[in-house]
């Protein structure tokens, strides 16, 4: 199993109005419950967001449909499930699970229905950012109350479940400049990606205008979301474990190690080689 798996929470996070039992990021992987191996069974509430790929899912109430970037699937209590790609194929998911009194009230008011397991939500990498910002970084876990980050789990769920486009409603038609403005900002090559003004451009916008707007829908500036990203891209790398902190500085196009070091910890709250160490177990 060559998949990259990178735990989000390192224990349960338990209160009084739910708990989130794991979660956490796979890149490269292949899903549950595929032929050779049975179907699986969960005896909590399941969620997957398909970052990149493809594949399939079905469980006993929905047929084989085709699942892509941009799906998330829910799972329910005792409800077999097969969720993954076609053979020799992979795909990166977000994933959680989670029980406990908020979540069964969200399944009676209809947003977790286990008739309509496969939502839509694009612009990936808005929805992942958010769902990664619920769990307070390390210095400030114990800090957070149990029940705050639950509830902020609850928001972001609901969130992605009432904006998603459903089949069983008119389509709306959407802008897409905010998907065009996020993949030019976020692409994987960095020396490929393009700064804020230059985005702008592209959308045929002034950059006042095109600052204003963006940061109305994600809630901050384009440039802050050019960093962040090339930040998640080098915690990505730091996971993989194959260069050292100065040579992904370089990738990231960073001016020297140091602000390199400065920027990341504000978004993860701690050092880059403290996140190398917490996510491979050593230095």
């Amino acid at each position: 199993d060559h998949t990259i798996k990178t735990r989000l929470l390192l224990r349960p996070i338990v209160s009084s109005i739910g708990t989130i039992r794991l979660g956490g990021v796979n890149k490269g992987g292949f899903g549950v419950g595929m032929p050779p191996a049975p179907h699986r069974t969960l005896s909590c509430y399941g969620f997957a967001y398909i970052l990149a790929g493809s594949g399939q899912f079905h469980d006993a109430t929905t047929p084989s449909a085709k699942i892509s970037k941009g799906d998330a699937v829910l799972f329910f209590p005792g409800v077999p499930h097969r969720c993954g790609t076609l053979p020799n194929a992979f795909w990166d998911e977000l994933w959680f699970e989670f029980e406990g009194p908020a979540f069964d009230l969200m399944r009676k008011a209809g947003l977790l229905n286990p008739k309509r397991p496969i939502h839509h939500a694009p612009n990936c990498d808005y929805w992942f950012r958010r769902f990664f910002q619920i769990i307070p970084p390390v210095h400030l876990r114990k800090k957070t109350p149990p029940q705050v980050i639950v509830s902020r789990f609850v928001s972001v769920l609901t969130e992605i479940l009432a904006d998603s486009e459903s089949d069983d409603e008119p389509s709306q038609t959407r802008d897409d400049w905010l998907d065009t403005a996020c993949a030019m900002l976020s692409t994987q090559d960095t020396g490929k990606a393009s700064h804020p003004a230059e985005v702008a451009k592209k959308l045929g916008l002034s950059y006042e205008t095109f600052r204003k707007k963006f940061r109305a829908v994600v809630g901050f500036s384009p440039g802050r979301y050019l960093l962040d990203s090339r930040i998640d891209r080098a915690a990505a790398l730091l996971h993989q474990g194959r260069f050292t902190v100065r040579e992904i500085a370089l990738q990231m196009n960073f001016c020297d190690e140091f602000y390199f070091s400065r920027c990341f910890k504000r978004r993860f709250g701690q050092s880059p080689r403290a996140f190398r160490q917490r996510v491979r177990g050593g230095k």
